[in-house]
């Protein structure tokens, strides 16, 4: 079942046109990653999702077959999280940072609160020890760790990460790539849909369904990252995947 259907999207700012006719459709449990060029248009996309973003707009984004339009925003933004490059550490315990936003949900019990902390912090890869630890004082890699606990508190419908190791050396890079790969798998398994940006193919490679390549506000491919990466038939892949040496 279709999750997303984006249907000739454009976004112009000023008088430059940062969208231009976007379409694809992302299913239920994809994990897609947009790749491209500095300036393609991903954030602009990734926040289109969230309604974060501004600008004239033309076309039309569906989720679940109904227009975001239509949605109230504040329940979309609880449904369709957005994780950014940085987590924003508030003061005092990774624990308490992770149950911050979850203790003002309406109609939710303690006993519910409790079951998605357990989950929450399993499917984040955190680790007892760090429950303890002021938020401010644990490294990049782990404070995403509870940015993305936080979130899943509230549990989400989709996810969409915003270039969320750009901040990280390539060693914690690596090791919390591995994180998303534990979490990718719990996500499909309740048909959650995730989107994420990314610089780095290699990222991609390991963690996508679907590779989405946009280029200069159009998408160049959107394809089965098996396809993307070992057999493209686009030439303006072929050539990107070269420069990037993969």
């Amino acid at each position: 079942m279709t999750a997303f259907s984006i249907q000739n999207l454009t976004v112009v700012k000023g008088e430059k046109k940062i969208l231009d006719s976007v379409s694809f459709d992302v299913q239920e449990g994809e994990f897609v990653c947009i790749v491209g060029p500095s300036g393609a248009g991903k954030s602009t996309l990734l926040r289109q999702l969230n309604r974060l973003d501004y600008g004239r707009i033309g076309g039309q984004i569906l989720w679940n077959g109904k227009s975001l339009e239509e949605y109230d925003v504040h329940v979309l933004r609880e449904q369709v999280a957005y994780i950014f490059q940085k987590a924003v550490m508030f003061p005092g315990s990774a624990e308490e940072n992770i149950k911050m936003g979850a203790q003002f949900e309406h109609n939710v019990t303690q006993q519910e609160l409790e079951g998605r902390f357990v989950k929450a912090i399993r499917e984040a890869g955190i680790t007892p020890e760090m429950l303890s630890v002021e938020a401010a004082d644990l490294s990049g890699g782990q404070q995403q760790r509870v940015g993305i606990a936080r979130t899943l508190m509230l549990d989400p419908v989709v996810l969409l990460f915003d270039e969320p190791t750009a901040s990280l050396d390539v060693e914690t890079s690596n090791k919390f790539c591995k994180t998303l790969k534990v979490l990718k798998e719990h996500l499909k398994e309740k048909k959650s849909a995730s989107l994420m940006i990314t610089h780095r193919l290699e990222e991609a490679s390991f963690l996508a369904d679907k590779v989405l390549m946009l280029e200069e506000g159009k998408v160049v491919a959107f394809l089965p990252v098996n396809e993307f990466f070992n057999n493209p038939s686009n030439e303006r892949v072929a050539n990107f995947l070269k420069a990037y040496k993969l």
